[in-house]
This record gives C-alpha cells, structure tokens and sequence, in this order.
C-alpha cells in the first residue's frame, strides 16, 4: 500500500510499531464503527477491513483470519488480472 501511495509511508511505519497501541486501537474502533456509515458520503465500506487489518495486530485471535483474508484477496486478484491483461 504505501508503494502505490508514498505519502502513507511515514504514518503508517507509525502506526505498525509495537508502542502506538494506545493509537491503533481508537484508530481501528472508529474506522470499523465509521464503515458502518457508508450511507454518508465520507464514510464507506472501504474502511471496515482498514479497522480489521489495525486491530489484528493487536488481537491474535484475529491475525489468522485475516492473514488468510489477505491471502485470499491477493490470489483473487492475481487471478483477475491474468484474466483481464491476459
């Protein structure tokens, strides 16, 4: 993700180290609580597995099944691509 945009480099390295706990559970809490506004125009769905991916690397018994979901996406989307671009 930061590849595509540099600019989230910093605050994401941030955000990833093991002391910003105390900043990645709020961030998480409102990002899911905020996904679940998708009806207004700042909020959508999009911020639902943002919250998820915070809050995982807090929670271990939520680092498996999103790991997997990760996974999954990312073979989704290899699969897509060889599809579309051939």
């Amino acid at each position: 993700m930061t590849g595509l945009l540099p600019g989230l480099r910093g605050p994401m390295q941030r955000l990833r180290m093991p002391g910003a706990r105390l900043i990645r559970l709020p961030i998480a809490i409102v990002l899911i609580l905020g996904g679940f506004l998708a009806v207004l125009p700042i909020f959508g769905l999009w911020m639902i597995p943002v919250g998820l991916l915070l809050i995982a690397a807090d929670l271990p018994m939520l680092q498996t099944p999103v790991a997997c979901a990760i996974i999954r996406g990312r073979r989704r989307i290899a699969r897509l691509r060889r599809r579309w671009f051939g």
